[in-house]
């Protein structure tokens, strides 16, 4: 077989980037929807955030997030040092666009939304 003609494979980090960085954006948009049904319609004086699924949730999607940026970034300094194919570029840009905006939605639009429900309370 010729090495001229073989296809070069995405990859590890780049799929792991893609992957990391999609699901904790996914997370945070379930916990978007739990957190706003949670307080629109069941939030009273005693609710404990800690002991809930959202707050596994929520660490989970902030640890996704992080980990696609990270993963990403990575596999970008090792394409441009000739060390990882160039396929995955894609992927890498993906994990790491999904992942910012993940924790964009998480740290940005969430808190005003609890806290002015709280508030109100």
């Amino acid at each position: 077989m010729n090495n001229e003609t073989k296809k070069e494979k995405i990859g590890a980090l780049a799929t792991a980037a893609k992957v990391t960085g999609l699901s904790g954006l996914l997370l945070t948009i379930i916990l978007l929807t739990v957190v706003l049904v949670v307080v629109f319609t069941v939030l009273n004086k005693n609710w404990n955030i800690y002991n809930t699924p959202e707050f596994v949730i929520s660490t989970s999607s902030i640890i996704l997030s992080i980990s696609g940026i990270a993963c990403g970034a990575i596999d970008l300094i090792r394409i441009k040092k000739g060390k990882s194919s160039e396929r995955g570029r894609a992927f890498d840009i993906v994990g790491i666009i999904s992942g910012l905006i993940g924790l964009a939605i998480r740290f940005i639009a969430m808190p005003p939304i609890v806290l002015t429900q709280i508030v109100k309370i």
